[in-house]
């Protein structure tokens, strides 16, 4: 099967550079564009479900590919973001003196960022679910809509990465990245497609 994994729409918070974690932040009106944008282009490859994180932005993103493509949305919190909780809604700026920030970016493997999770605790969720969802699905199409650092772990899992190196993959927001689970072992077709930066759109 050919799971897509993609990035929610961009939110406020995002163009602000601040930390979300799991807060009911909506998209953008830049943000829903894009999704829509997305939808429009891979409407042609009939994708009948998408799993979606739980968390208001990702499912907002997922009721917009559903909309155009006649599709239902499972939710799945293993794609959830970390919560994220001793920096959720400080700046990027305001965050550059702490260490565990700065390790985030470094060696993730090393930062503590979310209490009872961290990078490795997030890889191995999100696999379980990847592995469901495939499991689920067998043969076809699905989506799952998730979060930049939910994606990149499991696409450096798939591409042999260390998996402190997941923060040289580029995830855009309301962008699509495609495994292709018919190949032994699974083959990333492409990453971190986003039709929304090089097509008009309403």
């Amino acid at each position: 099967m050919f799971l897509y994994l993609i990035r929610h729409g961009q939110t406020e918070w995002n163009r602000e550079h601040r930390v979300m974690g799991v807060t009911p932040v909506p998209l953008a009106e830049e943000g829903r564009a894009g999704a829509a944008a997305l939808a429009r282009e891979l409407k042609a490859k009939k994708i009948p479900v998408i799993y979606s994180s739980t968390v208001e932005r990702a499912l907002e993103t997922a009721r917009i590919l559903a909309a155009e493509w006649g599709a239902e949305i499972r939710e799945e919190p293993r794609l959830n973001e970390s919560p994220f909780e001793p920096w959720v809604g400080k700046t990027y700026s305001e965050l550059r003196d702490d260490e565990n920030f700065k390790l985030y970016f470094e060696t993730p493997t090393r930062a503590r960022f979310s209490n009872g999770e961290g990078m490795v605790d997030i890889q191995r969720r999100a696999l379980e679910a990847v592995h469901d969802i495939v499991e689920t699905v067998k043969t076809g199409r699905a989506a799952a809509v998730s979060h930049a650092d939910v994606i990149k772990p499991v696409l450096a899992h798939y591409l042999g990465m260390e998996l402190d190196a997941i923060h040289r993959l580029s995830i855009a927001n309301a962008s699509s990245s495609l495994v292709d689970f018919k190949e032994t072992p699974p083959r990333i077709r492409y990453v971190n497609f986003a039709p929304w930066q090089w097509r008009d759109t309403p």
